[in-house]
């Protein structure tokens, strides 16, 4: 304790060069949580709500298959090479490709819409008649 007491600066108990290395990894870290979604349903349709902020929708991939809707986004990151003597202060944007999947069975896949506005890609799913049927097969 005498220690970290003795390495106390006017910037609290890190210097800012350690902040700045310890917080590098921070975007990184959570990058399952990047396609924040909301999923709503009732009797006729689904509704997915994903924030894709910065995106444009020719980045975005969508994909029905086996009851599973699949969302794809590429996000390539700003390189600026203007500053030729490299006086970037800090760079958080990266390249990279964010995917999620949804189990969301008995959907018409010929019917489903999607818009994008504000930062937000509304994908509604109308679904198709659940079969009464469970599953078993009569051998004859």
């Amino acid at each position: 304790m005498a220690n970290t007491l003795m390495n106390r600066n006017d910037f609290g108990m890190m210097d800012p060069f350690e902040r700045l290395a310890r917080s590098f990894w921070t975007p990184f870290e959570n990058m399952d949580q990047v396609l924040k979604t909301d999923i709503s349903e009732t009797d006729d349709q689904y509704q997915v709500k994903v924030d894709v902020p910065g995106i444009d929708k020719q980045d975005v991939k969508l994909d029905y298959r086996d009851n599973v809707l699949s969302i794809k986004v590429q996000k390539d990151s700003f390189v600026d090479h203007e500053d030729e003597q490299q006086n970037v202060v800090m760079n958080e944007r990266h390249t990279g490709t964010l995917q999620r999947q949804y189990m969301l069975p008995n959907v018409a896949a010929d019917k489903i819409s999607a818009s994008q506005a504000d930062g937000v890609l509304t994908i509604t799913l109308p679904k198709t008649q659940a079969s009464d049927d469970n599953g078993t097969i009569e051998i004859q």
